[in-house]
């Protein structure tokens, strides 16, 4: 159901002053109709780094996260989901276990 602002309530959230000082890291990926793994992932990655990744393998790519997540409190957004396959969402959430208790996933769809 578009336009009753899920996106904009998640975007206050985000960039809200008390979630700054909450999260040691944060991330906002932008979804859409095209659910890439591969593609989330490493945007998820260059967030939370503020750095280019050229790793080209998921499960580099999911190494990486996971190092970067670690112990860590962390806020990632994911907008605009419309995928329901559920093989797809444990894969891409596999390496998210590792953050420290509080972290938190928003999905908006």
């Amino acid at each position: 159901m578009g336009g009753v602002g899920k996106t904009t309530l998640a975007r206050l959230v985000y960039n809200d002053e008390a979630s700054r000082q909450q999260f040691n890291l944060k991330a906002w990926v932008c979804v859409s109709d095209d659910f890439d793994i591969l593609r989330i992932t490493k945007s998820i990655v260059e967030s939370i780094t503020l750095q280019s990744c050229d790793l080209k393998e998921l499960n580099q790519l999911q190494l990486q996260l996971h190092q970067q997540l670690a112990g860590k409190q962390f806020l990632i957004v994911l907008d605009d989901i419309w995928n329901n396959n559920y093989d797809d969402w444990n894969t891409l959430c596999s390496p998210l276990v590792y953050g420290a208790p509080g972290s938190r996933v928003i999905a908006t769809t």
